[in-house]
């Protein structure tokens, strides 16, 4: 009597290797999309504060005669950080001053990164005796025509060359 060998039903090492490998090149290449994605919905965003605060900037000139909101951000100028407070240097955010005076819906409007006080957010420098600003902004995927704005705006030289700033609202 001869005996047929038995075949196996399962898969082979080679095979369960080839799927995750399979596997883990398709997570790697949706991993990467997604924070693509992320990053320009956070770049969305900024674009959106930057032209709300504009506004807010504007109507604040209208009533003031100025754009620099003396009394807040760095050392009371009205320049600087636009939303940061420390009770020292930056005693009052430059967009609570606009909160208050009912330019703004939110008194503090954060970078999406700005987790903590080392990240430098949103940033206004004040020109030409209070009639010209910049605000300005650190896009993740900037165009070259953007970082182009940014590095010919006021102030371009401590918002681009410091604070690494290239996305800018402006009027002037």
């Amino acid at each position: 009597m001869v005996t047929v060998p038995k075949k196996s039903s399962g898969f082979t090492i080679i095979e369960l290797l080839v799927v995750v490998a399979l596997i883990g090149l398709i997570a790697s290449v949706v991993i990467v999309t997604i924070d693509q994605a992320r990053a320009k919905a956070r770049d969305t965003k900024r674009k959106a504060d930057l032209a709300q605060i504009q506004v807010a900037l504007e109507l604040y000139r209208n009533e003031h005669g100025t754009f620099q909101v003396l009394g807040s951000g760095n050392l009371g100028g009205g320049m600087g950080r636009l939303s940061f407070e420390n009770g020292a240097q930056y005693s009052t955010a430059v967009t609570r001053v606009l909160y208050n005076e009912g330019f703004l819906a939110t008194p503090i409007i954060p970078d999406p990164l700005e987790t903590d006080s080392s990240i430098v957010g949103y940033m206004i420098f004040v020109c030409n005796n209070g009639q010209a600003y910049a605000l300005s902004a650190t896009l993740e995927n900037p165009t070259s025509d953007e970082q182009a704005e940014a590095a010919a705006s006021c102030f371009s030289s401590i918002s681009v060359d410091t604070f690494g700033k290239n996305y800018v609202r402006k009027n002037e």
